[in-house]
């Protein structure tokens, strides 16, 4: 079974590490970004099937 692959967005360190750490049991985790402008690049060059993403963080919120 292929493992989904996943990219992480949160402006805080600890429940970003947190969030890779338990994820990473059932997901590849292809790499994490600490704001929004670099989740954007990540995304592009990465291509992942699925995005989780804090909704509040700097320079790029989450819903945008």
């Amino acid at each position: 079974m292929n493992r989904p692959r996943v990219v992480l967005a949160d402006d805080h360190d600890i429940l970003l590490e947190g969030l890779r750490l338990i994820l990473a049991e059932e997901a590849e985790v292809l790499g994490t970004a600490g704001d929004g402008l670099a989740l954007v690049e990540l995304v592009r060059q990465l291509r992942p099937e699925v995005a989780a993403v804090d909704i509040s963080m700097p320079q790029l919120n989450g819903l945008d």
